[in-house]
């Protein structure tokens, strides 16, 4: 839940970081000026003090050859008046004072003092703080005559303190400190102008956070400063013309289509249908979808108030764009190919426009057409297979049927040839009428089953030897292996002795010669199990369901070579189920296959 505690609006929450930065940045601004300007004025001190030094060194050394040394005192206050520094003296190889600043230290050995040695060039130096607490660097540097040490000059001077700091930087420390100043309040105002139209936003937005849940914000204008403030205005605007619409729906006399759907018995009724129904404005927007659709496109979410195109956009864009690109008062039905769970649908959307006077909207409707489709496949399918099926057969018996009619052919043998010819090709023309009846009746749910008790060992061995003389002409080893005792069963004989030798069939016809099949069947306490194993050509996994649809034969080109209809597979597993029992099958590529029966006692 949001914090209901009064806190800072956002332009003083922004001042308030943007002023804590600019005081931070100040401060490092002060504290890095003041710390260059005491290393420039210490900078400056030692220059000036070695450039002073050098040259006194130099004057003392020539008064030395001019005048015995006479002239010193006055050179070193010359240079006192020039440069300030704390003393100035001349000592002797012995370490005594010939000369000091101070008279009463004339005379007296010199004062050693303790502190940091220092080094430039030929002048050295030292660093040490005096009995008054005083920084002072005190500069030694040789004099010599003819190459010849007489002594040294000292010159010593105070570093500069925080008096002289200050007082330098007040020249012209207001100038780095009122200037950041300044600047820092003229960006605080301006930031102020900036986040006063992002502050009423966040104002109303807090608000509405606040509202109980379902209840309706009702947000206000703002002063148009800057392009924010015109955005939410207009927005604002546009809620507010959207309210008066629905007030102005909402008070008709007649009811508008979304209204009437919104009653509870249109309601149930649109959501008890099995196709999708909705009901979107003229701004695309879902005013209403029953569970049908949501299901079908969303997984069961919500549409309501989503937008429909973008919906339809999830699913295939370019078929989209038909909606968008199409008339909006004009009937447009389009097909889309969708993934579920694993599998390809097809999902059928048509667009109707309102027709009602002043209606503005679409109603849309969505159905799964996957089954539709693949009947028509399955049609064409069977028209492609039964033409096949039929011309080849036909055009034999014509064939010889013509040759026996036109042609004087005295060998009865070639005769008899010619005629089990054409009655063959009947027989399998008469066998594929069959089929396509018996498949017909199963759809139509017209075909029965006539039970009666029938010796199930018996019925086994007579579909065996039925069967036995394709295995020898094919040199297949063909295996019987009943078990005992396999007692009645109440069944329909025909059509169970129909599967069997449809079976049999199938693993001599896709078994290569020398083969083996074995014919396995035992009675178990509330079953009857029946096994035809084969070593054939196998069939591929993903197929091992695709045999039991009508009409279907493998891409393997080894079973496409065989003749057949793809009906029969498909027929005795309907059979099979007619009786409460299946058909299943195991098999691998060149392995063979093993096709069970299974009929419940």
């Amino acid at each position: 839940m949001p914090r209901s505690t009064n806190q800072l609006g956002l332009p003083r929450r922004v001042l308030a970081f943007y002023a804590l930065f600019c005081l931070m940045a100040v401060v490092l601004l002060g504290v890095g000026g003041v710390l260059t300007t005491k290393a420039v004025l210490r900078s400056q001190a030692t220059e000036g003090a070695l450039s002073k030094i050098g040259r006194l060194a130099a004057a003392i050394q020539l008064d030395y050859v001019q005048n015995q040394g006479r002239g010193v005192a006055g050179l070193i206050a010359q240079a006192r008046s020039e440069v300030r520094f704390m003393h100035g003296a001349v000592v002797s190889p012995e370490g005594v004072y010939e000369y000091h600043t101070s008279g009463a230290l004339i005379g007296r050995p010199s004062i050693n003092h303790e502190g940091t040695e220092l080094h430039w060039g030929s002048v050295q130096g030292l660093r040490y703080t005096d009995n008054q607490g005083q920084l002072v660097r005190e500069f030694h540097t040789p004099l010599r005559v003819d190459d010849q040490w007489f002594g040294s000059l000292q010159l010593a001077f105070v570093e500069p303190g925080w008096t002289r700091l200050l007082g330098e930087l007040g020249r012209y420390g207001y100038l780095a400190i009122l200037a950041p100043c300044i600047c820092v309040a003229v960006g605080g105002f301006v930031l102020y102008r900036m986040t006063t139209s992002a502050a009423s936003i966040e104002a109303q937005a807090g608000t509405f956070a606040r509202l109980a849940h379902g209840a309706a914000p009702t947000p206000s204008m703002i002063e148009p400063q800057g392009l924010a403030a015109i955005g939410w205005n207009r927005l604002v605007e546009h809620v507010h013309r959207l309210e008066q619409r629905c007030d102005t729906l909402a008070s008709e006399s007649h009811s508008s289509v979304p209204q009437a759907i919104n009653d509870d018995s249109s309601a149930v009724a649109l959501n008890s249908l099995g196709d999708g129904v909705a009901v979107t404005d003229a701004e695309g927007r879902v005013e209403f979808a029953n569970r049908a659709i949501e299901a079908l496109l969303v997984g069961g979410e919500s549409l309501e108030g989503s937008a429909w195109y973008e919906t339809l956009s999830t699913l295939d864009p370019s078929k989209a764009s038909r909606f968008t690109t199409n008339q909006n008062r004009t009937a447009v039905v389009e097909e889309f190919p969708v993934d579920s769970d694993g599998k390809q649908v097809t999902l059928r959307v048509a667009r109707c426009p309102l027709r009602g006077e002043g209606q503005e909207g679409h109603v849309w409707s969505v159905r799964d057409v996957t089954q539709q489709k693949l009947t028509e496949a399955s049609r064409d399918q069977f028209i492609d297979t039964a033409t096949h099926e039929l011309r080849t057969p036909l055009a034999n018996i014509k064939a010889y049927a013509e040759t026996l009619a036109t042609c004087d052919i005295a060998d009865k043998e070639q005769q008899k040839e010619f005629c089990n010819t054409i009655n063959t090709e009947a027989t399998r023309l008469s066998r594929f009428v069959d089929d396509l009846l018996s498949i017909s009746s199963i759809e139509v749910g017209s075909l029965s089953v006539n039970r009666q008790n029938v010796a199930i060992g018996r019925l086994l061995e007579e579909a065996a030897d039925k069967i036995r003389p394709l295995m020898v002409s094919k040199s297949i080893q063909f295996d019987v292996l009943l078990g005992e005792k396999m007692g009645e069963m109440s069944i329909d004989k025909d059509k169970i002795a129909g599967v069997l030798l449809n079976l049999l069939g199938n693993a001599a016809k896709y078994t290569p010669d020398g083969g083996k099949v074995s014919f396995v069947a035992s009675r178990e306490e509330d079953a009857l199990r029946v096994e035809v194993r084969d070593t054939g050509v196998g069939i591929l996994e993903d197929e091992h369901d695709k045999i039991f649809e009508k009409f279907y034969r493998s891409e393997n080109p080894e079973i496409r070579d065989e003749v057949g209809t793809g009906l029969g597979l498909s027929l005795a597993r309907e059979i099979a189920r007619l009786h409460h029992g299946d058909i299943i099958v195991s098999s691998e590529i060149g392995q063979g296959s093993t096709f069970t029966l299974t009929l419940p006692a």
